[in-house]
């Protein structure tokens, strides 16, 4: 059995107050949920008016399988919201 997750810190750009800032990282950590089955959650720089940082983990018996659900779920959060990663770190265990 692996973990994979994944920790990435975005700048939201339509994001003027944290009600604009909640709205968007709620859309996108459910749809993201939803969509790829991963488990999500938002783990850092809540106070920040642009900023977050999102946490994406899953559970499985191949590494190149779980790595390519990972990648492919930030880049269509890329595709469909004005977004910018600035950090991402991996994790495996």
């Amino acid at each position: 059995m692996i973990v994979m997750g994944l920790e990435f810190t975005i700048v939201i750009y339509d994001s003027y107050s944290l009600k604009d800032k909640r709205s968007t990282v709620k859309s996108i950590l459910h749809r993201t949920q939803n969509r790829h089955h991963l488990s999500t959650a938002e783990v850092g720089d809540w106070d920040m008016l642009n900023k977050a940082t999102l946490a994406f983990g899953v559970v499985g018996s191949d590494r190149q399988l779980m790595r390519k659900r990972l990648e492919l779920a930030v880049k269509e959060i890329e595709d469909d919201y004005e977004i910018e990663v600035i950090t991402h770190e991996w994790v495996v265990a």
